[in-house]
């Protein structure tokens, strides 16, 4: 490797770890308002705040990394060329042929990282999240009770408020019940409350003490208003619904064995992401290519817009190929080869245009 080739991979290595790390951060933004909009739906429990966040990072990465590497090598090329650093080393005989060396370097690793996260580590990073969910939903009678809040039951068993919940979450105090029904309203008020779960059918009981309760409508027949000392109150269990697509948690394994269009779908997804990533890191180089003063952020909006379409085009393709609009053997494999297409065009002429320049200054030093 030549002190060039390193040189340009320092280069890239920082501009790829900058932006890496801005897009992480505004990312993490996104994970924990998801994450907290779930928790006060009740479908996450409260305590596994952050440890949802840092399993879902995996997955947030293989749609980050192809968009990082892009920019990243936009960057650090396009300042090279920018500062003429390039023009430099194009009269030093460094062809735009061999700045694609270092970038291959570089992709066999970011790539083999990919197939890492798209096919392994984002995959198990889903399921652990989920049984964690599934295990915190079995300890916690209902998900998302938290002091001071009111909690939509499941199954329509109505709206319920704790002034304060035990740490164990089975006891409650000051709560509050409220149930609609054809004939009016039941409100059911307590001092206490006791969360009991049957370990063989997880039913869920409430078991209120010294509580008071409301049937109807005042002034209207059937109003009733009754004292009680104790009163139990079944509650339907919630089902486990993160709102995540549960064919993403299964193993590569899994999805191998399987024999259905879903599993091979979700394949196709996984292994879309390496191959994005490859194909944007052969085509920076010429993305980056500028004039000198020219402004440095001028591309990146386009290359913004390049990831997008590319991304939004194989997952369109893929929901064609599931809903059997296409063949399900053509998949997302045309949009690759048209992409494909257009990056050896795009060297081709690159080449063409280096080699008429090599024929040109041939001729000019060979004039007398």
């Amino acid at each position: 490797m030549s002190r060039a080739d390193r040189y340009l991979e320092r280069e890239v290595i920082a501009a790829l770890s900058g932006v890496l790390l801005v897009m992480l951060i505004v990312v993490f933004g996104g994970l924990l308002t998801d994450v907290l909009n779930k928790i006060a739906r009740g479908k996450i429990p409260a305590p596994l705040l952050f440890s949802q966040i840092g399993l879902r990072i995996p997955d947030a990465l293989t749609l980050l990394l192809p968009l990082a590497s892009l920019l990243g090598v936009l960057l650090a090329y396009g300042r090279l060329y920018r500062d003429s650093e390039m023009s430099v080393l194009a009269a030093a005989g460094y062809s735009s042929l061999r700045t694609l060396r270092p970038l291959l370097r570089m992709g066999m690793v970011l790539v083999a990282v990919q197939i890492g996260l798209a096919f392994f580590i984002a995959p198990a990073g889903r399921a652990i999240a989920h049984d964690m969910v599934e295990s915190m939903q079995r300890s916690v009678a209902v998900a998302g009770l938290t002091s001071g809040r009111f909690v939509e039951l499941p199954g329509g068993a109505g709206v319920l408020y704790v002034a304060r919940v035990s740490t164990d979450m089975r006891e409650v105090e000051e709560l509050m019940l409220v149930r609609e029904r054809d004939a009016g309203r039941l409100v059911l008020t307590a001092r206490r409350g006791v969360i009991e779960v049957n370990p063989i059918t997880e039913d869920i009981l409430l078991r209120l003490e010294a509580g008071e309760r409301v049937d109807g409508r005042p002034g209207e027949p059937g109003y009733r208003r009754i004292r009680f000392e104790t009163a139990d109150i079944a509650i339907p269990k919630q089902p486990l619904d993160t709102g995540d697509d549960p064919i993403q948690s299964q193993s590569t394994r899994d999805l191998l064995n399987a024999d259905s269009i879903e599993a091979s779908s979700e394949l196709t997804r996984r292994l879309a992401q390496p191959i994005v990533l490859a194909m944007l890191l052969l085509l920076a180089p010429i993305m980056a290519q500028g004039a000198p003063r020219q402004p440095r952020y001028d591309k990146l909006v386009v290359a913004i817009l390049l990831y997008v379409t590319y991304a939004n085009l194989v997952e369109l393709a893929r929901i064609w190929a599931v809903a059997g609009k296409i063949p399900a053997l053509l998949g997302t494999w045309w949009v690759h080869a048209v992409f494909a297409a257009v990056v050896i065009i795009a060297w081709g002429r690159e080449l063409l245009a280096w080699h008429r320049g090599r024929l040109l200054l041939r001729q000019v030093e060979a004039q007398p």
